[in-house]
């Protein structure tokens, strides 16, 4: 009870454009089910299911932990602190093989993961779960 308060009394102090985003980014949080589809065919990609994990949002950051399912159970392919632009609703993780980038629509996200050269190598599609 003293948290929800605490909450409460943060949220209130805080202008509307902060109490928003912070609000968006905590909107995230859960599992999130869908398929990644390989672009650059022939290659070693292999289309998959996935669940992407959100997990503890502060200011713009978000922990990230992507699992693909493997005979129907997760297996752990990365996690990472993702960075949300509130202004365009998109997340973005910079690796050294590329770029991830979703587009956050309601209860959905659609993006990519582009390697060097702009070459999109994924397609993800993702419905959080209820």
């Amino acid at each position: 009870m003293k948290a929800l308060i605490l909450y409460l009394a943060l949220a209130f102090a805080l202008p509307a454009s902060k109490r928003e985003s912070v609000s968006d980014i905590a909107n995230l949080v859960g599992d999130w089910n869908g398929t990644s589809l390989c672009q650059v065919k022939p290659s070693a990609c292999h289309d998959e299911s996935v669940i992407f994990r959100l997990s503890h949002p502060h200011d713009n950051k978000i922990t990230v932990q992507a699992d693909k399912l493997v005979d129907g159970k997760p297996v752990t392919m990365g996690s990472g602190e993702w960075t949300y632009d509130e202004a365009a609703h998109s997340l973005t993780w910079q690796i050294p093989r590329g770029t991830w980038k979703l587009v956050v629509e309601g209860n959905e996200m659609n993006g990519t993961l582009v390697v060097p050269e702009n070459v999109i190598f994924r397609r993800i599609h993702l419905t959080k779960s209820k």
